[in-house]
C-alpha cells in the first residue's frame, strides 16, 4: 500500500489519523508515524506484513500489551483488523532511538548506564514473567529496545511473544540474541543460522498435544489448519537444549547487554560465542559474570528467570563482597605502584587478585553443576561437585542449600532438615536473600513431607521474610495450616498473598490452596477441578509436582473408581517433569499400583510397583520404607530369593526395626514350606519381631500384619 494513499488509510483505519509517514521495517511489520487526532498525540502504527499471515496470531501483540501497564512498556491504543487483510497496532510513540542505533552513534555503554539498562530490562521482563499466565517476549534484542531521551528503556515488538497458558508458539529467532532452544535441529530445516534476520521455526518441529493449548504454525506450504495442539513447554526442542522457558528471555537480556557494552553482536548461540570476559572492558567482574551466566547455552546454568537475574544485579555489591580480598589487592597494587614503584610486588598482588576471581568462578560453577546433576538424578555426582565447592569456600551459603535440596530429592527428609539446622547454626555469607529463602523453603518442604505441619509453617514464614514475592511460600504455609484444620489462618495467608502478588487468585499456587480447602470441606469434585486448573496453568516444576500429588490424593479419597485416573495423573506428571522430580511422585504412584492390584487381582500392577520402588532406590532413595516395600513386593510376587537378600541387607542396617524381622519371618516361612524344612529360622525371625513389636505397641501403634504372622506361627510353625 502506498503510504501517501490517504483513501486507503481512511478505509483501513478510519478518518482519525493524519500526518502518516513511514519509519521503517519492524521484525514482522512496517512501522509508520501518525497523529491520532482525537487524542492529539503522535503514535506509531505497526502494520503486520501479509507474508506472515498464517504464521502468527495477528492480534498477539495488542492482546498482550492491552492488559499490561508498566513504565518500560508502550501503551497500546487500538488494534484494527482491516478489510484489506492487514492488522494494525496503534501504540505510543516512544521518543528516542533503539539501543542498536544508540550504541552505533554513541559507542558502547559505560558501566553506570549499562547497569541502569540491565536493571530496567530485568525489571520489565520479570513483570512479563509474573503475569498469569507468564508472558515470554522471545525476541529481546537491541533493535527492540528503545532508549528514551531520559536514558530509560522501553521494550517494544511483541509479535513473537509466547503466552504459556495458550501455548502460542514463538515465531522466530534472531541470530546472536536467540537462545539455543529457539532453534529446531539443523537437519530439520534448509535454513542456515545466519540466512535471515529472523529465522522461522521449521514446520517439521515435533509437536505433542495436551489439553487445549494452541501453536500457530506456517500453513502456507502445508495447507493444513493453522492450529495444532501443543503445550507451551513443548513448543520446540533444539537438539538437547530443552524447551522455551523464562530462561529463554534471560539469554536475550544477556546477549543484549553483551552488545550494549561491547558494541559487538554476539555470535550465533548454536555456534561459538566469544566470552564477554575476553574483551578488555572497564567493568566490574561481577557484572560481566552475571552477563556470562545469562548467556549459558544450557538453560539450567542460566538464572531461572529475570527476577533472579535482577536480584543478582541489585546485590552486585554483595557479590563483589566475595572479592573483598581482590578489591583490597587492587588498592594495595595502586598504593604499591605509587609509593614503591616495585613491579615485582604489583605482579604478585595482581596474581592474588586473579586467583581470587578465578576461585569464586570455580565455586559458582561447581554449585551450578551440582544443582544440574541433582535435577538429572545423578546424585553421587551432585554430592561430589557440592563438596568440592564447599572445599573452595566453606563459609558461603549456596552450596549448603543445594546439599539440602539434594537430600530432599532423594527422599531423605529428616537428613535434609538436620542439614538445614546445621547450616543455620553457622554464620555463613550469601549474595542474595533468595538463597536464604531457598534454605528455609527446602526445610519447610521436608517438614511437610514428614507431616510436621507446625514446623513447616514456621519455615515457610521465615522464607517469606526473605522473599515475600514468591507465591509458593504462601501456598506451602496455607496448605500446612489446612492440614492442621486452621482454615481461617489459611485464608489469612491467601489475603497476604493477594496483597503481595498481583493477580494471585489466577495462579496455580492459589488454586492448590483452594483445592486443599475444598478437599477438607468435603467437596472432592471441586477440589479435583481446582488442582486440574493448577496443572493446566502452571509451568513451575515444584508447583506442578505438588499439584499432581494433590490431584492423585483426591482421586484416592474419592474411591476405587478413580484409581485408574490417579495412576494416569501420576504417570503423566513423571513424564512431564524433569527426571529430578521422579522420586517426588514415584512413591505415591507405587502405592496406587499396589491398590490397583488389590482391586483387580492383576499381578502386573505389583510388578510395576516393584519396578517403581527399585528405580527410586537407584535414584538415591535408600530409605527403610522404600527398601521394605521392595521386599514386600518381592515376597508377594514369590521372588523369595531376592526378598531374603533385600531383607538381610536391611537387618544389617536396621537391626532394631521389627518390620524387617516380620517380613523375614513371612519370607523364610514360605521358603521352609517349599523345601519341607523345619521352621527354625522362621521362628527365630518371628520371635525377634514379636519382642521388638512390643516396644512399638507400647507407644500406641497397631500393625494388623503382626496378627496374621501370629496366626501363621501358631498354626503352622510349632
Amino acid at each position: 500500500m502506498d503510504y501517501n494513499d490517504a483513501s486507503q488509510w481512511t478505509a483501513d483505519l478510519g478518518s482519525g489519523y493524519s500526518r502518516i509517514y513511514p519509519l521503517g521495517e519492524g521484525g514482522m511489520g512496517t512501522l509508520y508515524c501518525a497523529h491520532k487526532d482525537s487524542l492529539d498525540v503522535d503514535v506509531v502504527i505497526k502494520r503486520v506484513k501479509q507474508k506472515f499471515k498464517g504464521r502468527m496470531d495477528e492480534r498477539a501483540e495488542a492482546n498482550i500489551l492491552k492488559t499490561l501497564k508498566h513504565k518500560y512498556l508502550p501503551r497500546i491504543y487500538d488494534v484494527i483488523e482491516s478489510q484489506s487483510g492487514y492488522v494494525y497496532t496503534i501504540m505510543d510513540m516512544i521518543p528516542g532511538v533503539n539501543m542498536q542505533k544508540y550504541v552505533e552513534t554513541h559507542g558502547p555503554a559505560d558501566q553506570k548506564l549499562a547497569y541502569r539498562w540491565a536493571c530496567q530490562l530485568c525489571e520489565v521482563t520479570a513483570y512479563l514473567h509474573s503475569q498469569i499466565p507468564p508472558i515470554l517476549h522471545c525476541d529481546i534484542k537491541p533493535s527492540n529496545i528503545m532508549i528514551t531521551p531520559s536514558g530509560d528503556i522501553c521494550v517494544i515488538d511483541f509479535n513473537t511473544s509466547l503466552v504459556f497458558s495458550k501455548g502460542v508458539l514463538a515465531i522466530g529467532a534472531t541470530p546472536g540474541y536467540a537462545a539455543p532452544e529457539q532453534y529446531t535441529r539443523p537437519e530439520e530445516t534448509h535454513l542456515t543460522p545466519d540466512s535471515a534476520e529472523t529465522v522461522p521455526l521449521a514446520e517439521t518441529m515435533p509437536l505433542r498435544g495436551y489439553g487445549n493449548a494452541v501453536a500457530y504454525r506456517n500453513t502456507a506450504s502445508s495447507g493444513s489448519n493453522a492450529n495444532a495442539s501443543v503445550t507451551a513447554a513443548q513448543a520446540t526442542n533444539a537438539g538437547g537444549y530443552g524447551t522455551i522457558s523464562k530462561r529463554t528471555d534471560v539469554y536475550g537480556i544477556g546477549a543484549t547487554l553483551y552488545y550494549a557494552i561491547t558494541g559487538q553482536q554476539p555470535g550465533h548461540s548454536l555456534k561459538s560465542v566469544r566470552p564477554i570476559t575476553s574483551y578488555k572492558l572497564k567493568f566490574s567482574r561481577s557484572f560481566l559474570l552475571i552477563i556470562s551466566r545469562a548467556m549459558k547455552k544450557r538453560q539450567e546454568e542460566r538464572f531461572c528467570d529475570a527476577q533472579e537475574m535482577l536480584r543478582a544485579l541489585q546485590d552486585i555489591h554483595a557479590i563483589d563482597g566475595r572479592y573483598k580480598k581482590v578489591v583490597r589487592s587492587q588498592k594495595i597494587v595502586a598504593a604499591a605502584s605509587i609509593m614503591l614503584a616495585i613491579a615485582g610486588t604489583a605482579t604478585i598482588l595482581l596474581g592474588t587478585q586473579r586467583i581470587g576471581v578465578e576461585r569464586y568462578a570455580a565455586y559458582d560453577a561447581l554449585v551450578r553443576k551440582g544443582r544440574t546433576a541433582a535435577e538429572e538424578m545423578h546424585f553421587d555426582e551432585a554430592e561430589q561437585d557440592l563438596n568440592r565447592a564447599i572445599a573452595i569456600y566453606d563459609d558461603q551459603l549456596e552450596a549448603y542449600v543445594e546439599k539440602a535440596v539434594l537430600l530432599y530429592r532423594q527422599g531423605k527428609y529428616q537428613e535434609c532438615i538436620d542439614a538445614v539446622e546445621t547450616t543455620q547454626s553457622r554464620a555463613l555469607k550469601y549474595y542474595s536473600k533468595q538463597s536464604v529463602a531457598n534454605l528455609y523453603n527446602i526445610a519447610a518442604e521436608a517438614d511437610y513431607a514428614l507431616e510436621d505441619y507446625e514446623a513447616a509453617i514456621k519455615m515457610y514464614q521465615k522464607a517469606l521474610e526473605y522473599a515475600p514475592e514468591v507465591p509458593s511460600y504462601y501456598q506451602g504455609a496455607a496448605t500446612a495450616m489446612i492440614q492442621l484444620g486452621n482454615f481461617s489462618g489459611a485464608n489469612d495467608v491467601l489475603e497476604q498473598m493477594k496483597t503481595a502478588i498481583p493477580q494471585a487468585e489466577q495462579s496455580g499456587d492459589y488454586q492448590i490452596v483452594q483445592g486443599e480447602l475444598l478437599r477438607k470441606q468435603g467437596d472432592l469434585s471441586g477440589a479435583l477441578q481446582a488442582t486440574y486448573k493448577a496443572i493446566e496453568t502452571s509451568d513451575d516444576n515444584d508447583l506442578l509436582a505438588r499439584a499432581y500429588r494433590l490431584a492423585a490424593s483426591i482421586c484416592e479419597e474419592i474411591g476405587e473408581n478413580k484409581i485408574s485416573e490417579e495412576i494416569e495423573l501420576l504417570e503423566h506428571g513423571i513424564e512431564r517433569l524433569p527426571g529430578g522430580y521422579y522420586n517426588a511422585l514415584a512413591g505415591q504412584l507405587a502405592t496406587s499400583y499396589i491398590r490397583q492390584a488389590e482391586v483387580t487381582g492383576n499381578s502386573s500392577y505389583q510388578e510395576r510397583a516393584l519396578q517403581t520402588y527399585q528405580k527410586m532406590e537407584d535414584n538415591g532413595n535408600t530409605t527403610l520404607e522404600v527398601r521394605l516395600n521392595i521386599a514386600m513386593l518381592q515376597y508377594q510376587l514369590r521372588d523369595f530369593t531376592d526378598a531374603i537378600e533385600t531383607l538381610q541387607a536391611l537387618k544389617t542396617d536396621y537391626p532394631k526395626d521389627y518390620r524387617v524381622y516380620k517380613w523375614l519371618a513371612f519370607v523364610q516361612g514360605e521358603i521352609d514350606l517349599k523345601n519341607g524344612a523345619s521352621y527354625t529360622k522362621s521362628l527365630e525371625y518371628y520371635t525377634t519381631a514379636v519382642e521388638l513389636y512390643r516396644t512399638v505397641q507400647a507407644s500406641g501403634m497397631y500393625d494388623p500384619q503382626m496378627d496374621e504372622l501370629n496366626r501363621i506361627a501358631a498354626n503352622n510353625w510349632q
